[in-house]
């Protein structure tokens, strides 16, 4: 005979009075419960290792999800403040035109009063005086001669207000007005002192685009020492305008730019520590405060 092989045995006897319970494992029982707990521990695990993949995934997801939807906020937001910008530019460009408009109105009214005040002189000269026991003379009443008042005749100003016309629009065009960049003021105008600066200093990221505060012609765009990639610009009004420390030029020697026109993007060259433009406004090369022209 073969040898038996052992049998498990669990007893389950109850305290109280009760049925006396025996369960008998044979070897082929235990190893089945073996592989039945180990199948569940390995299906646990399992189900364990793709609930932490699945939860990694879905947060990788959302991170590029999110990183993606930042950059096109950026892009957007950078948009609407050029256009912001431009918006805030025709405001100002309407109120510099109503302005001219005031002005070239009460110019005509001064005209229209002019020319009514020759017609009245005109007519009285005219008119004969009647005086009693007198007949006039057939030249008195044909109007042919009599007293004349001395009066100038009305002139004709269409050339002075056309003149006027152009020189108020280049006079606008040509006069600083309004940021070259959005940013805020990190370092102000000091004119004189050891602390001097000839201009101020506005913080912004590297890489915004930097515009022209006025028309003008380019007479400065290359490497400065101290300010590094500088731009500047005559206007015809008397005024020239630095914009310096930028990263990249759109511009050269003699260009003519218009006011609003990219001319460079923001940067950190030269003598700086941090991202910034240096602006600088001067009036028959002496230094003046940018500030009071960046709000007009």
């Amino acid at each position: 005979m073969g040898k038996k092989k052992p049998v498990l045995e669990i007893h389950l006897v109850p305290l109280s009075t009760g049925r006396h319970r025996i369960f008998r494992l044979t070897e082929f029982k235990r190893k089945a419960l073996l592989i039945g707990a180990a199948l569940v521990s390995l299906v646990a695990l399992a189900a364990v290792v793709i609930a932490v993949l699945l939860s990694f995934g879905i947060t990788l997801g959302m991170d590029q999800f999110n990183f993606v939807e930042l950059k096109r906020l950026r892009v957007e937001n950078e948009r609407l403040r050029e256009e912001l910008a431009l918006v805030e530019e025709l405001e100002r460009e309407v109120s510099l035109g109503e302005e001219i408009v005031g002005r070239l109105r009460g110019m005509l009214g001064m005209e229209v009063a002019l020319e009514r005040r020759a017609e009245a002189e005109r007519i009285l000269t005219s008119a004969v005086p009647y005086v009693p026991g007198e007949e006039p003379e057939a030249a008195e009443l044909t109007g042919e001669a009599g007293p004349q008042l001395p009066t100038e005749p009305g002139t004709d100003r269409t050339g002075e207000l056309a003149a006027y016309i152009a020189r108020a629009a280049a006079q606008g065009l040509s006069t600083p007005r309004g940021w070259p960049l959005r940013g805020w003021i990190s370092r102000g105008f000091t004119p004189a002192g050891d602390a001097k600066h000839t201009g101020i200093d506005i913080a912004c990221d590297e890489g915004r685009p930097v515009t022209a505060t006025a028309a003008g012609v380019v007479v400065f765009a290359d490497q400065d020492r101290h300010y590094g990639l500088k731009v500047v610009i005559s206007h015809d009004s008397g005024y020239t305008t630095t914009y310096g420390h930028n990263s990249k030029l759109f511009v050269g020697l003699g260009d003519t730019v218009e006011r609003g026109q990219r001319i460079a993007l923001s940067g950190n060259t030269g003598a700086s520590t941090s991202p910034h433009l240096h602006y600088e406004i001067r009036r028959d090369d002496i230094p003046i405060d940018p500030a009071p022209f960046l709000e007009q």
